[in-house]
């Protein structure tokens, strides 16, 4: 029988040795492979943290001018034509794309009974399925103060308040039913952006007939009658309160302004001058202006402290259907009156600071035919051959080539 060999001593201590050596390499091992995951892991959740904070809160805001149902379109739609196919191309465009849109309605909203319709004669109540196009095709906020507010007096301005509010999506600014609901800011939260809106107007067309000081507070006004060309210094600082309230309270801000000159192209300095500097210290970002019915130029303001606003004077009339102005306008405001500017912007907020990250503007043309139907509402770059010469007004001289001079001479080329 083979007897079983026996290890000596020294062989099991070297054993040993190797034994233990080897459980501590693979101890370390594992212990270094477990640190290095967590290190990874500590590195995934710090980027994932320093990605978390570099997103950036963006909004997107397209800008139109005056919004009239002028009697010419009212007549097209007795006789068949669809309210929605008035902005459809527009709307297509930028209004269905954007985040928000925003504009001036310069008429009252009929109740269907007591209020009556009209579109001619400069006194505008325009029908509610007519209203209804521009809630269908997303437009979202309106300034519902101007020389227009009391077309039809304190009832008119009420229904215009309550149908908007019950009936569409889109949020009126700048007429109120009582003192409480104007201390009601108007926000809309979008993107986690907070836009706020506020408006005022030089006043009405009938000022002091229904609204008397005392009830002032119906409508944002920064004059008192009887001048136009006299801010009223009580009005300036009610608008300082009132902005700086609403100012804590949102991200961007957007005041809606009716001021300035009917029938000219050139901003004045009583108002719009003034204003602006007013807006600019208070830290607006954008001031929309209205009421010439004519574009007018886009200026920024830069404040002592380094803010800027963005202004533009006057986007002109949007919707619009006047063939026969009166004595007010000569032949070049004829034309310019049937062009829009729209301007859409791109606007980030990082650290509570707001960016314009990108401007554009286009200028919109109130297409109708020769038969005076068939209203559109047409960007320039979708205006064909086809559109310019079937145009009512083409033979007055309202054609491509005087559209873009109209604009280059206008709009300064950082906003084109």
């Amino acid at each position: 029988m083979a007897k079983r060999k026996r290890i000596k001593p020294i062989w099991k201590f070297i054993f040993v040795i190797l034994l233990v050596g080897i459980t501590l390499i693979y101890g370390y091992i594992v212990d270094h492979n477990k640190n290095s995951n967590k290190d990874d892991n500590d590195s995934n959740i710090i980027e994932k943290i320093t990605k978390k904070k570099e997103v950036k809160k963006k909004v997107n805001l397209t800008l139109i001018g005056d919004i009239m149902f002028e009697g010419l379109y009212l007549d097209s739609i007795n006789q068949g034509d669809d309210p929605n196919t008035y902005l459809s191309m527009v709307g297509d465009k930028y209004f269905k794309k954007d985040d928000i849109t925003i504009g001036n309605l310069e008429t009252t909203i009929t109740d269907n009974n007591n209020l009556k319709v009209n579109g001619y004669g400069y006194e505008f109540c325009t029908p509610q399925n007519i209203i209804q196009g521009l809630n269908n095709n997303s437009i979202d906020v309106l300034g519902t103060t101007n020389n227009h507010s009391t077309d039809r007096g304190i009832d008119g301005i009420n229904n215009t308040i309550d149908y908007l509010k019950n009936n569409t999506n889109i949020m009126s600014v700048g007429s109120y039913k009582s003192k409480e609901d104007r201390a009601n800011f108007r926000i809309k939260e979008i993107n986690g952006v907070k836009v706020g809106f506020i408006a005022y107007a030089l006043g009405m067309n009938d000022f002091g007939k229904y609204i008397t000081n005392e009830e002032s507070w119906r409508l944002g006004l920064y004059r008192n009658p009887p001048s136009y060309n006299v801010i009223s210094e009580e009005n300036k600082e009610l608008m300082r309160k009132e902005i700086r309230a609403l100012r804590k309270e949102c991200d961007v801000l957007v005041a809606i302004m009716h001021w300035g000159q009917e029938f000219h192209f050139e901003e004045r300095e009583v108002d719009q001058h003034a204003l602006s500097k007013l807006l600019n210290e208070e830290k607006v970002d954008v001031v929309l202006g209205s009421h010439s019915h004519c574009m007018q130029p886009i200026e920024w303001y830069t404040s002592d402290d380094g803010y800027k606003t963005l202004v533009f004077y006057s986007l002109g009339n949007f919707t619009s259907a006047d063939d026969n102005l009166d004595g007010r306008a000569g032949p070049d405001y004829v034309k310019a009156y049937q062009i829009a500017l729209l301007a859409n912007l791109d606007i980030e907020l990082n650290d509570n600071k707001v960016t314009f990250n990108k401007i554009t503007t286009e200028p919109i043309i109130n297409y109708f035919n020769k038969d005076k139907k068939d209203f559109r509402m047409i960007p320039l770059s979708m205006y064909n051959d086809t559109y310019e010469t079937n145009h009512y007004m083409y033979n007055t001289g309202l054609n491509k080539t005087y559209i873009n001079n109209l604009y280059t001479r206008i709009i300064p080329e950082e906003f084109r």
